[in-house]
């Protein structure tokens, strides 16, 4: 008999949900196994755990390091998608994050910067290296013997497009089992469509008023993720910063764009397609999604306007710069 298995769970910082429709007797004990994933993800992947494989794999001070098949794996993807936007997306601007103030977890950040900066010290997880520039493309890596090669100090940060392609990995595991929604903190991968729906109903949360919404789509056979300065934001030395590194200058980016939302095909391409437009910029991050075969995207410019490709605009039901309640 078809019926409704939901569950929740925290994991990278973020709360986790799944909706399943299923007439599987196994659903509960698969949705449990989607956690594990999460679970075992983390700890490989996380940059703020320094027992993670990553923190292990940024301290080495081996120009060779063995690694896992999963971290692997996270580091070739992220590395194509840093040549396949020539360089917006840069998983390697870890050291240049640090120094814009975000060397530790959000919630701590947030916590330091409200109190005061007088008394703040940075972390630093690496002595006695000098932190300077490197580029992506001093690493490489060995499939057949698992080794990632890459400059002593260099330093990588998976970020949202860990959590995106863990997304993915959660919903290879849970295909064909029944109509699900993976949602990820806003990083989302839906498969099929709930009985008598179109799609999954998703609300994009207002960058300025966190209570409303300013577009609801639906989705079907899709993946979303947005990326925002809205929401990561401090101030250090008097200036306002966010977690969003433009690659060109190593700064937070400056930009028109305060939200993106990207549709594609899996949800790590959604992720690292809205954060290269909002790098760009309303104007020319929009023109670049347009140019993506199979990715379409909203963008929320400083001045409450909205700005979507074609595609973009057939999946959306409602829309409201100033904002709308759920119901």
């Amino acid at each position: 008999m078809w019926h409704w298995n939901n569950h929740s769970f925290k994991s990278m910082n973020t709360q986790v949900q799944i909706r399943l429709f299923s007439q599987s007797d196994m659903a509960d004990e698969i949705l449990l196994d989607v956690q594990e994933l999460f679970g075992s993800f983390e700890k490989r992947l996380s940059r703020f755990d320094t027992k993670s494989e990553l923190s292990q794999l940024n301290i080495s001070t081996q120009r060779a390091s063995l690694v896992s098949p999963t971290l692997l794996n996270a580091i070739e993807i992220a590395l194509w998608a840093a040549e396949a936007t020539n360089g917006l997306y840069d998983p390697t601007i870890l050291n240049n994050l640090e120094q814009a103030g975000y060397d530790r977890t959000f919630e701590q950040v947030a916590t330091i910067y409200a109190q005061s900066t007088r008394d703040y010290e940075p972390i630093s997880p690496i002595k006695n290296i000098q932190r300077q520039s490197f580029s992506f493309r001093e690493v490489s890596f060995n499939r057949t013997n698992r080794k990632i090669h890459k400059p002593v100090g260099l330093r990588f940060d998976l970020g949202g497009m860990g959590k995106g392609w863990t997304v993915d990995r959660a919903a290879d595991q849970l295909q064909g089992v029944g109509p699900f929604m993976v949602n990820a903190g806003g990083d989302i991968f839906a498969y099929h469509s709930p009985p008598g729906e179109k799609g999954w109903q998703v609300n994009l949360i207002h960058p300025f008023k966190p209570e409303k919404f300013y577009a609801r789509l639906h989705l079907h056979h899709q993946a979303l993720a947005t990326s925002t300065i809205a929401k990561r934001r401090w101030q250090k030395d008097g200036q306002v910063m966010h977690h969003l590194i433009d690659p060109r200058t190593k700064k937070p980016a400056k930009t028109d764009a305060i939200s993106v939302s990207v549709v594609a095909e899996r949800t790590v391409l959604a992720e690292i397609y809205a954060k290269v437009a909002l790098i760009l910029g309303a104007k020319r991050g929009l023109a670049y999604l347009e140019r993506l075969p199979g990715v379409d995207g909203m963008i929320f410019t400083d001045d409450s306007q909205l700005l979507y490709t074609a595609g973009f605009g057939l999946l959306l039901d409602q829309l409201e710069s100033t904002g709308f309640s759920k119901n």
